[in-house]
């Protein structure tokens, strides 16, 4: 099982599962964290503090402003990938170290 972390909603804290968490997106000082079912959650929180709460080997970061869950990775083309309901642009210098992080048959 792993570790929940939480977050402020509503002057009250609100506990995550990370397995639910599908991908966080910086915006400046902030970051969105999308979950699986659409829930949205806005923290004060850089997109590198957020990650060092997260387990390492299930989000990968792939884009500047941008880190997925492997678990919610539905489709990864070479500019973009499917994350549940959401498109995530890949940034072309996190393409390769994507690549080499997934379990991929061939």
């Amino acid at each position: 099982m792993l570790k929940p972390f939480f977050v402020w909603e509503n002057r009250k804290l609100k506990r995550i599962d990370p397995a639910e968490v599908a991908c966080l997106v910086a915006d400046k000082n902030y970051t969105k964290i999308w979950l699986r079912d659409g829930t949205e959650y806005m923290v004060r929180a850089t997109l590198t503090n957020a990650l060092k709460k997260l387990p390492p080997d299930m989000f990968i970061k792939i884009h500047r402003a941008a880190v997925a869950s492997v678990y919610f990775m539905d489709s990864i083309s070479r500019d973009h990938l499917m994350a549940g309901i959401h498109t995530i642009p890949i940034g072309k210098q996190y393409y390769k170290s994507l690549i080499n992080k997934l379990n991929i048959i061939e």
